[in-house]
């Protein structure tokens, strides 16, 4: 039989549901950062406009620092996004609420973007209330604005991917209050969104690459110590390029998996994937016939370094980054689970093309992610090309992927990208036919050299 509640029980209880309600909503309605804040102004009114007609693949939501794009970072904009169908729907000094208003007052439904990018909140804490000393939001409360603007494009747009960056640094100094209230926001969003907690939403920092190493805010990289300058936006377009490019689904010949339609090519894949069968492996060495060359001119070098450490050499003479693809994609790994992989890649996507370095560079993301995808606690060393100056104009461009390269893994978790290249140099800082007889491979004291340079990184990695 249930037993009934007594009457004074009841009615206390029903009170204190009342109460507790009360709070919540009094709560709700102070939180200031959740609340709509009406932007019918000239710019929204155009944006509105642009919406209306589509066509969105990249749809960048902010303040003042996106909206300067437009301004300052507008070259910038041109270089990357041009040709992007991308669009710019932020507004100077909006906060969480206006962005909010925004959202609930655009024709979201005219456009579907493939990635939208989102950084608001710093003018939730760099404003003031009404008639009040104190800011606008508490970090706390900001949070949760931002909170609600990504589950809101969730909810508009299901499939989009969402980068959410971390509110960039202010202020010249690590004490400064405003940074120490932006620290706060970011470790909020952290709480909530790292390592991909929630689907579809990439919490990114780009902030160490903004500070000094001091941590201190230059007026090189912010003049106002808010506002990125030129080169900060540089620095952040750069950062991003690799996300927006997984994002909005690009590729190149750099990043299709191919094979080599060679009948050697084809019995070296077959009778490495035989040692992979096998399992009994911690250490992949992923690359082309530089790593390929550890079987001839680095065989006594890799007996002395790999030959105690389950390695497997997995280089092909004449391999690109989309042959090497082609090959994770293929090999049997069901009885591996290596400790460690080392891949070096890229330097045969520089010949006889007009190739860009930064898709070489994504090509050499998508191995990673690959990589990653298959053995998530595994460590990858990524090492930057190796000097190669046996043709004209070569060593510019793989200068140039190695500028890139550490943008496009540094977001990938267990990525170390490492650079050995002095190793081959001279005194002079020249590379010579004493390293590397060709300009391209190394000889065995080229190999002893790279053997030498990794030695402790793998005996650590390995253990």
């Amino acid at each position: 039989m249930r037993k009934l509640l007594n009457p004074s029980t009841y009615l206390f209880g029903v009170l204190g549901l009342l109460i507790a309600f009360s709070s919540s909503l009094s709560f709700a309605q102070e939180n200031l950062a959740t609340t709509l804040e009406n932007r019918d102004i000239d710019r929204y009114k155009q944006q509105a406009d642009r919406m209306a007609q589509g066509d969105v693949d990249l749809l960048w939501v902010g303040d003042s620092i996106t909206h300067f794009w437009e301004g300052t970072g507008k070259e910038v904009w041109d270089k990357y996004y041009g040709t992007r169908k991308a669009m710019n729907f932020a507004i100077s000094g909006d906060r969480t609420g206006h962005v909010l208003w925004r959202i609930a007052n655009s024709p979201m439904d005219k456009i579907s973007p493939k990635m939208t990018i989102v950084m608001i909140g710093t003018n939730n804490i760099g404003h003031k209330k009404p008639n009040s000393d104190e800011m606008h939001s508490n970090p706390a409360e900001t949070v949760q604005g931002i909170q609600m603007i990504v589950d809101q494009l969730k909810e508009k747009y299901p499939e989009t991917k969402i980068l959410l960056l971390e509110v960039f640094p202010r202020g010249n100094k690590p004490d400064d209050p405003l940074r120490v209230a932006v620290n706060k926001i970011n470790k909020g969003l952290e709480a909530i969104y790292a390592d991909n907690a929630v689907e579809n939403v990439q919490l990114y920092s780009i902030n160490d690459l903004l500070l000094a190493k001091d941590g201190e805010l230059t007026k090189e990289i912010m003049p106002d110590f808010l506002h990125p300058s030129a080169a900060g936006y540089e620095i952040w377009a750069k950062a991003l390029e690799p996300m927006i490019a997984d994002g909005l689904g690009e590729n190149s010949v750099d990043t299709q998996a191919a094979p080599v339609d060679q009948d050697w090519w084809r019995d070296r894949f077959n009778e490495k994937n035989e040692i992979l069968k096998k399992g009994d492996v911690d250490i992949l060495m992923i690359g082309d016939s530089i790593t390929h060359g550890w079987e001839g001119a680095g065989k006594d070098v890799w007996q002395k370094y790999y030959g105690d450490k389950k390695a497997v050499n997995l280089g092909h003479g004449g391999d690109q980054t989309q042959h090497v693809l082609w090959r994770l994609e293929n090999y049997d790994f069901s009885n591996v689970n290596p400790k460690a992989a080392v891949l070096l890649i890229g330097v045969n996507n520089t010949w006889g093309r007009d190739r860009e370095a930064k898709n070489i560079a994504l090509g050499q993301r998508r191995i990673v992610e690959k990589l990653h995808a298959m053995f998530p606690e595994m460590k990858i060393t990524v090492l930057k090309v190796f000097p190669c100056t046996n043709r004209e104009d070569q060593q510019d461009c793989i200068d140039a992927i190695n500028a890139w390269t550490p943008y496009y893994m540094r977001d990938i978790p267990n990525v170390e990208v490492v650079d050995i290249g002095k190793v081959f140099l001279n005194s002079e800082g020249v590379l010579t036919k004493d390293i590397m007889p060709d300009l391209l491979h190394p000889n065995a004291v080229g190999y002893e050299s790279w053997g030498a340079a990794l030695y402790l990184k793998l005996e650590q990695q390995t253990k």
